[in-house]
C-alpha cells in the first residue's frame, strides 16, 4: 500500500454535493499514520460540499503510462470522514512542504486554501486482478485482509 501512496503526491476525492450527487475533484495531499491531510481552495466545489457532509471517498491509483493492464490499475480507496482544521500542526505543515514544495506552499499559505483532515473508516488495496484487499488501522498499523468471492454466485453480464 505505501508503494502506491508514496508514488502520487495527488488523491481523487469524491464528495456529496448539495443535490445529493457525487462530485469528483483531486487534490495533493499528505498521509500521516491512518489520517490523510488536503489543502484545498475556498472556491473549489469539494471544499464547500465538505463543508457540508464530511463523508468522502478517496482513491490513489496508479499511473496509466506504468499501467501494465488498464483493466487492472492498482489503487487504493478509502472512505473517510473530512472536517476542516481551524490549526494545523507543525509536523503536518512541514510534510505538505517535503513533498508539494516549500516555495509553492508559502504561496499557497497567503491564500485562500483551507486544511482537512480525513480519517479513514475502511479502505481497500487492489494490485491487480484476483488481488484485492480490504484494509484497516490497528495497533498503529495498516492491516491487508484479502477479499475472496464466491464462485458459486454467478457473474453478471456474461
Amino acid at each position: 500500500m505505501k508503494e502506491i501512496l508514496n508514488s502520487q503526491k495527488t488523491i481523487m476525492i469524491s464528495s456529496i454535493n448539495g443535490d445529493g450527487f457525487p462530485q469528483i475533484s483531486y487534490s495533493p495531499y499528505v498521509m500521516v499514520d491512518n489520517k490523510i491531510y488536503i489543502y484545498i481552495s475556498r472556491i473549489a466545489d469539494h471544499h464547500s460540499n465538505i463543508q457540508k457532509n464530511g463523508n468522502v471517498s478517496l482513491m490513489v491509483i496508479s499511473d496509466e503510462s506504468k499501467s501494465q493492464n488498464l483493466f487492472a490499475r492498482e489503487r487504493v480507496s478509502f472512505k473517510g470522514n473530512a472536517k476542516k482544521l481551524d490549526e494545523i500542526s507543525d509536523c503536518i505543515k512541514e510534510k505538505f512542504e517535503e513533498i508539494h514544495g516549500k516555495r509553492m506552499m508559502e504561496v499557497l499559505y497567503g491564500m485562500d486554501f483551507d486544511f482537512f483532515e480525513i480519517d479513514i473508516l475502511s479502505g481497500r488495496l487492489v494490485k491487480g486482478f484476483g488481488k484485492a484487499f480490504d484494509l484497516t488501522y490497528e495497533n498503529n498499523t495498516w492491516v491487508e485482509k484479502q477479499v475472496v468471492v464466491d464462485k458459486n454466485v454467478p457473474a453478471h453480464n456474461k
